[in-house]
């Protein structure tokens, strides 16, 4: 998972320089805030599934995060947005099982609609790196295969209420949805899903809480151009697979060899308001997995565990995939998914409907990077990805 650290602190350190561009110019709201969450684990695996015990989950979120200062007309028309870094603790009813994790992410939010009575609806998005788990053992732990590793992804997303409560706090109440996943770094990567009601106390260190309105006014945005957005990207990227065996080996299904993975997209988006883009796209993916035949066995010289891995032909290692996509812009990064169905599909062990969801940021006004993850099954993740890309704007005659 070493790589997969190295790709997330990169973009990681893109996302705070797209969300925070002129904080070092302006002087914005800090604010801390403590959550609670308390809930269940969905369905994934063996584990979790009802064979067992489905496990509970309450889990402890401390956060520290900036918000916009509403001196800006983009303040107000986003929501009045706010980002930073947050720490995230669950405890699960399983702990042997499951182990003691703990994250560290960054986080990005913003209100939905504000209502006269000061009551606002949000969303947020958090995005980070879990350690500590208790991942799949053949021998040690061989009922937990949601998880493979003991380093994951973490992506989870709030929506909630917020209410003012005083000059300092707020209160916040809504709903969790929490995901790991090494992304298919390590295999088995069934994912692991909890669903938590949450409470939230906000404090705003400094009482200045950040609204949209200047002496009384609130910033009218310019006049949008309607324009089309051509996104070209490419990325380079390995996984590992799961793998059928003939003996009864118990590591052989998941062999330890990372596989290349490659792959071309172009989107067609229109971009008719402001906040949302839409549209199309084509998807070609190289899987070097793809048709691979695998054994394994102990060394009769080393007595050792060896695996031998036979790739499959060409035609089988190539999908084509036609896409839908739709992305939440926000000055300088935008939240996408990409919902998706493979016309050419080599890979026969992979399902043809697949999802494609991630951040993106802009380096400029047209170059950007992405930090994705390619999932069948919604939470099922294929692998992890950063790319590269371009966007070629066209305006449209009014």
């Amino acid at each position: 998972m070493k790589k997969s650290i190295v790709l997330f602190l990169m973009f990681a350190c893109l996302f705070i320089a797209a969300s925070a561009e002129d904080t070092i110019k302006i002087k914005r709201p800090v604010f801390v805030s403590l959550q609670i969450a308390d809930g269940f684990v969905t369905p994934t695996s063996n584990i979790v599934n009802g064979k067992t015990v489905m496990p509970h989950v309450t889990a402890l979120s401390f956060k520290y995060g900036r918000s916009a200062s509403g001196d800006k007309w983009k303040d107000g028309y986003y929501g009045m947005p706010y980002w930073g870094i947050g720490f995230y603790k669950p405890f699960y009813s399983m702990r042997k099982d499951m182990g003691d994790p703990f994250s560290a992410y960054l986080f990005q939010g913003a209100a939905l609609k504000t209502f006269n009575s000061g009551l606002s609806l949000n969303y947020e998005v958090n995005l980070g790196m879990s350690f500590g788990w208790n991942s799949y053992d053949a021998l040690d732990n061989p009922g937990f295969k949601a998880l493979g590793s003991s380093v994951n992804v973490h992506v989870a997303g709030d929506l909630y209420y917020k209410k003012p409560l005083s000059e300092n706090f707020d209160l916040n109440f809504g709903f969790n949805v929490t995901h790991f996943s090494n992304g298919a770094r390590r295999t088995p990567n069934y994912g692991l899903n909890s669903v938590s009601p949450l409470v939230e106390l906000v404090y705003h260190i400094d009482g200045k809480k950040p609204s949209p309105h200047i002496n009384g006014k609130k910033l009218q945005p310019p006049l949008f151009e309607k324009r089309t957005a051509h996104d070209i990207s490419f990325f380079v990227t390995d996984r590992t697979i799961s793998l059928d065996t003939d003996g009864d080996d118990p590591n052989g299904k998941y062999p330890g060899r990372h596989f290349k993975v490659a792959g071309f997209n172009y989107g067609y988006m229109l971009h008719n308001v402001r906040r949302f883009k839409w549209g199309a796209g084509l998807d070609v993916l190289y899987d070097e997995g793809g048709g691979a035949l695998f054994s394994g066995d102990l060394s009769e010289k080393t007595g050792k565990y060896m695996e031998t891995v036979n790739l499959g032909n060409m035609p089988e290692r190539i999908s084509v995939g036609l896409s839908l996509r739709g992305e939440l812009a926000m000055p300088g990064y935008a939240v996408f998914t990409h919902l998706g169905y493979d016309i050419l599909h080599g890979n026969k062990d992979s399902k043809r409907l697949y999802q494609i969801y991630g951040i993106k940021v802009y380096l400029t006004d047209n170059l950007f990077s992405s930090f994705g993850v390619n999932s069948t099954h919604i939470t099922r993740s294929r692998f992890l990805y950063i790319n590269i890309g371009y966007t070629f704007y066209r305006y449209r005659k009014k």
